[in-house]
């Protein structure tokens, strides 16, 4: 290998228990080496800094064409986990958009950010990488490393953004439900070189970690047949750092199965909004039944 620092070098994961992974690989500078030039990750994350910022106080509409790509910033309701706004903000793309959306549930998803999906042609470089990844590129990396193949193409891709050295995403797996058997996530390092880390399923320590430059690829099979895919025998995150960095992402590709009906996700979306409204007046309702025992009970004492 070169010792030059945008040399190409390939990390395969060993857990713990000594089992080395075949399905799992961290490629450095991946993309422009791997692409003889054709690609360069700087160029990619400055076009995904293009795409317009949406309100966070106004609701998400929903695009007809879905030509007109949004950033929602981490302190967007419809982002919200747990109350909490989040240290990241989001793009979703996906092909094939006019026949709905193609859902990812992770962990917190809301129906209020499904309207935030555009097409995947609304951003010209990420679909370009796509299509490279589906025409043969994906397919001759696996083969190169010894890895299982898939025969699903990706069709879904999430820009996350990291402002600075603050933000960040804690460590997790991919949730399968929505997810293509025997496929593989893809995620693209970009901006400001940032820690990779890799930990156990039990106490989430961490076994490996590296700070990974822009460009570098993290490869791991997603899901599989014999339930033995790395996503479930590991997690990945990328932790808070302890050094200043200016802004940094990724884009994750994935292939993903469930596809649902624009009419029905308007139609999802709606529902989802009157139960909030209702859970909200009904906690009213508590607060202010326990405002006034409180009162009366002040009252009753002050008149003993």
């Amino acid at each position: 290998m070169s010792s030059s620092s945008n040399s190409t070098k390939t990390h395969f994961v060993t857990l713990p228990n000594g089992k080395r992974l075949n399905d799992a690989i961290v490629i450095e500078n991946g993309i422009e080496n791997l692409s003889n030039g054709l690609f360069h990750p700087e160029e990619i994350f400055m076009a995904c800094q293009e795409v317009n910022i949406q309100n966070s106080s106004k609701e998400i509409k929903f695009s007809k064409d879905g030509e007109d790509p949004l950033m929602v910033m981490g302190d967007h309701p419809a982002l919200h986990y747990r109350g909490n706004a989040l240290k990241r903000h989001k793009i979703w793309l996906q092909t094939d958009y006019a026949q709905g959306m193609r859902k990812y549930g992770y962990t917190g998803w809301q129906h209020a950010i499904a309207t935030a999906t555009r097409s995947i042609k609304s951003v010209p470089k990420i679909e370009e990488l796509m299509s490279w990844l589906n025409n043969g590129a994906f397919d001759s990396i696996l083969k190169q490393h010894s890895m299982p193949p898939s025969m699903a193409k990706f069709n879904h891709a999430i820009f996350t953004r990291y402002e600075d050295e603050n933000d960040f995403i804690g460590v997790h797996s991919d949730k399968e439900r929505d997810i293509e058997e025997n496929s593989y996530f893809c995620v693209v390092k970009l901006g400001a070189t940032r820690e990779f880390v890799l930990t156990d399923n039990i106490k989430n320590e961490i076994f490996w970690s590296k700070k990974l430059p822009c460009g570098s690829m993290v490869i791991v099979r997603a899901k599989s047949s014999d339930d033995l895919a790395a996503n479930r025998l590991m997690k990945h995150g990328v932790p808070k750092s302890n050094e200043k960095c200016g802004p940094s992402g990724s884009i994750v590709f994935r292939c993903i199965k469930t596809l649902i009906p624009w009419d029905d996700v308007l139609t999802n979306i709606d529902k989802a909004k009157k139960d909030r409204q209702k859970r909200q007046a009904r906690k009213r309702k508590r607060d202010n039944k326990s405002h006034k025992q409180v009162h009366n009970s002040r009252k009753q004492t002050r008149e003993n």
